[in-house]
């Protein structure tokens, strides 16, 4: 005996419906999907190869220990060819007139930037040095002070105060510092020799 087979009526597909989605698993080896979660400042679609140069500039310093506003000035210098005045510099970052003069301040004492004035005109213009070794070795530097050296001068007070202490935690915690002390030489040792060389470079190519 034949059995007919029962039409069952289906409600139409609403927004949000899971009936509608595609659960068939995709197989990574015909179809690899790409992550990119770590670099996800690399923009998707860049309005011109100089607005990404200047911004792979930015994320470069960015990661040498620049602040986000020092890094936005030197991507935009970096690709110019002629200097540029602090206006110009506002308005190609976005930044204020303020802002971005107390920024070149601090990079002009870095030997970054070179500041200087046209005949003329009492306008401050700013050049950069296109030297990627010297500016490496300006954030390198700003590391080498900022965080070595006040480490080292500190550290030897620290030690001493606890081994005035007599107690056993106090022993356990001074042999985890006095560890540490030995690294912080070790690498103001290793840092100092780099910078001294990356240094040496930068007299050789001006």
């Amino acid at each position: 005996m034949d059995k007919k087979r029962k039409k069952v009526a289906r409600a139409p597909l609403n927004p949000g419906d899971k009936r509608g989605e595609n659960n068939t698993r995709r197989c990574p080896l015909l179809s690899p999907r790409k992550e990119t979660k770590n670099v996800a400042w690399i923009p998707h679609d860049p309005a011109s190869p100089k607005e990404e140069f200047t911004e792979l500039i930015t994320q470069n310093l960015r990661s040498e220990g620049f602040d986000e506003i020092s890094s936005r000035i030197v991507g935009v210098l970096f690709i110019e060819t002629e200097e540029m005045s602090l206006e110009e510099i506002s308005i190609e970052t976005g930044y204020s007139l303020s802002a971005v003069s107390t920024a070149m301040k601090s990079l002009s004492q870095f030997h970054i930037v070179r500041r200087f004035q046209k005949p003329g005109s009492k306008k401050a213009f700013f050049f950069l040095d296109k030297n990627l070794v010297s500016i490496s070795a300006q954030a390198l530097r700003m590391k080498y002070d900022s965080v070595i050296l006040p480490s080292k001068k500190m550290l030897p007070d620290i030690i001493e105060k606890y081994e005035q202490e007599r107690l056993e935690r106090s022993r356990r915690e001074l042999e985890i510092i006095t560890h540490y002390y030995r690294q912080i030489l070790k690498l103001e040792s290793i840092v100092g020799d780099f910078l001294d060389e990356m240094e040496n470079i930068v007299h050789q190519e001006e």
